[in-house]
């Protein structure tokens, strides 16, 4: 079955709502201007420190493939359990801005850590404890975009994929700028940015960023009803209720548009980790070359999230969400084969429209989706991710110490395909299942 519009809904008028978000007032940009200033910041910080981490373990650490996956591993392992206690957290305090200051402080702990230590089983340690809490802002800044949207009745989706668009405008810049400033400048200096740029989204998510009050039903049907797929049935669960029974109450729709978070999730971080390396120790280049071909995929996943955003509610976010995972497959099926600097380059343009979907639409879906606030929302969906996280570690990890970098496009294909399967049997369910 075709995916419900998420066009937003009007309930106190009984005029058709608009195709077009509702232009802004005053206070909206008041709002709009500095969340997106926090995105870009964090965007910047997060792409100098993914883009080059995988290549500090190997070659600042000098640690052997498999405990480059192991960090990965245990790094998103921790992550699942603070993400979790940070949504659950979120949605019972009257402020969400002190997450931001605490992930914040935490992540430039962790990024000063990075700077000056070289020993393995420290930086271990404190990736576990410092970055995953700082990893935290990721979620809390879209939560707190949920709530605003909902606050000033506009589209969920919309305003997501344009937030989520902000943090892509920093990954255009953010790779090859970072690793311009590792080969001019180290691995310490290029931390010590990262921390500054950490302190900088704690200061500017709660000083700038005015408090907005939660919304005074949080269950699912409430969020469908903003966003255009129907009013809360009579009879529902209470949110705490929910909240207490959460997993085992979860649809099976809902279950499987997880799954194929899941897998996407493992898609995209395996990427992240393997492809510096698969660059410069497998196709000889150097390490600016990564950067250039993050930031041509960040280029073209802008215009793809605000399109598909837009288009979401025409053609179902289910829909679009199955055909990028198509594309997904000849996208990681062909980089086996591509090694000239050109042809790397131009690959990077199908990640983009394959990222650009997979990683808004289904944050979107699962916001609406699931059962909770939105912070716990957000966090479901980053828990699923940080799950991911920990399987793309391992996978790395064993496939690239056994059979190289390369190699292990392969097996993104077949799980990009296993997504595009798992959205078809989804929208062939009831939407009640």
């Amino acid at each position: 079955m075709p995916e419900a519009s998420t066009k937003p809904v009007l309930p106190t008028t009984g005029h058709a709502p608009s195709r077009r978000l509702p232009r802004e007032d005053g206070s909206d940009a008041a709002t709009t201007v500095p969340l997106a200033g926090a995105i870009v910041v964090y965007g910047l910080g997060m792409a100098f420190q993914s883009s080059s981490l995988s290549l500090f373990l190997a070659n600042a650490v000098h640690a052997a493939p498999i405990l480059v996956g192991v960090y990965f591993t245990v790094r998103a392992a921790s992550g699942i359990v603070v993400n979790q206690a940070a949504g659950r957290l979120s949605d019972r305090m009257r402020d969400r801005r002190l997450l931001l200051v605490a992930a914040g402080i935490a992540g430039a702990a962790g990024s000063l850590t990075l700077a000056f230590v070289r020993d393995y089983t420290l930086v271990l340690a404190t990736g576990m404890v410092f970055l995953s809490i700082g990893g935290i802002t990721f979620s809390q800044l879209f939560a707190y975009a949920n709530s605003f949207a909902l606050a000033r009745r506009r589209d969920i989706t919309a305003f997501g994929g344009l937030m989520r668009a902000f943090f892509s405008a920093a990954w255009v810049v953010g790779p090859p700028l970072g690793l311009f400033l590792l080969a001019a400048l180290g691995f310490r200096s290029l931390y010590l940015i990262v921390a500054v740029l950490s302190l900088a989204t704690a200061a500017v998510g709660r000083w700038g960023l005015p408090p907005v009050a939660a919304p005074s039903t949080t269950a699912p049907g409430a969020r469908r009803a903003a966003s255009g797929r129907g009013r809360a049935q009579p009879g529902q669960a209470s949110p705490r209720r929910a909240w207490r029974c959460k997993l085992p109450a979860l649809p099976a729709r809902l279950w499987l548009l997880l799954a194929v978070v899941l897998l996407v999730g493992i898609i995209n971080q395996a990427y992240g980790i393997d492809m510096p390396l698969d660059v410069t120790k497998h196709a000889g280049h150097g390490a600016e070359l990564a950067g250039w071909m993050a930031g041509v995929t960040a280029a073209c996943e802008i215009p793809i999230m605000i399109f598909t955003g837009r288009i979401a509610g025409r053609l179902g976010p289910g829909r679009i969400v199955g055909w990028s995972a198509a594309v997904g497959v000849v996208y990681y099926a062909l980089m086996p084969f591509a090694s000239a600097g050109p042809a790397l380059l131009a690959m990077a343009v199908f990640n983009g429209v394959y990222q650009g979907v997979s990683l808004s639409l289904p944050m979107a879906m699962v916001q609406d989706e699931a059962p909770g606030g939105p912070g716990s929302a957000s966090a479901l969906y980053t828990s699923a991710f940080g799950l991911a996280g920990m399987l793309a570690g391992t996978v790395t990890g064993v496939v690239t110490a056994a059979v190289g970098y390369a190699d292990l496009f392969w097996v993104s294909a077949g799980m990009s395909a296993c997504a595009a399967v798992l959205m078809a049997v989804r929208a062939r369910l009831p939407r009640r299942l």
